[in-house]
């Protein structure tokens, strides 16, 4: 009897790594829902707040969703009429922050004002009615360009704060941009002023004394 104690001991052991082999190989980390074609509308008093599109969204277990084919969304004002959308390569939704991460080309538009954002990335907090990056980006403003690092604004963009501005600058549109009113135009192009007015002073003093 003496030889079978450590047996025991010996079986017990090799049981709970077993035990535990099992458990480290059941252990699923993944989504635990997928979903396609994902087309939600929220409102308040049946008046539209936020639509939310996607291909495809992935839930897990803690309640974080992720969207990995891209995301839309559209901002709507106290009337119910569309003030804005924003749109991504991916985006995520974090459950316990309670906000949205849009990633990969994200542009942002405003309808009542006509401006456009792009970026790399931008964060929603629907709590706070805010989208805020700081990435750099770069916002079209009637015939402007205005450039810089870190952004504020509202989530139907009719307020923004571009955190440090780095310049300002002249849209010159071609004829074919001119008749495309959407987003930014590979045809469009930055004018900046760069007179020599010291040469020119200089070429009419020299005028003046012939």
């Amino acid at each position: 009897m003496k030889h079978l104690f450590p047996l025991f001991i010996l079986l017990g052991l090799l049981a709970c790594e077993d035990k535990k082999a099992v458990l480290d190989q059941e252990r699923y980390e993944g989504p635990s829902v997928s979903m396609d074609s994902i087309d939600v509308m929220v409102s308040d008093s049946a008046v539209a707040k936020i639509r939310l599109v996607a291909a495809k969204q992935l839930v897990y277990e803690n309640e974080d969703r992720d969207f990995p084919e891209g995301i839309y969304l559209e901002f709507y004002d106290n009337a119910g009429r569309l003030a804005s959308t924003l749109r991504a390569n991916t985006g995520y939704y974090f459950s316990e922050e309670d906000y949205y991460k849009a990633e990969g080309d994200v542009q942002m538009v405003s309808l009542a004002k006509g401006d456009d954002l792009h970026t790399e990335l931008l964060n929603w907090v629907p709590k706070e009615e805010r989208i805020h990056t700081d990435k750099f980006v770069t916002i079209r403003s009637g015939g402007e360009v205005l450039k810089g690092e870190g952004l504020e604004a509202s989530e139907d963009f009719d307020e923004y704060t571009i955190l440090k501005p780095t310049g300002v600058m002249n849209l010159a549109p071609t004829n074919e941009a001119k008749s495309n009113s959407g987003g930014f135009d590979d045809d469009l192009v930055f004018e900046e002023d760069t007179t020599d007015y010291e040469l020119l002073e200089e070429e009419a003093e020299i005028e003046k004394s012939e």
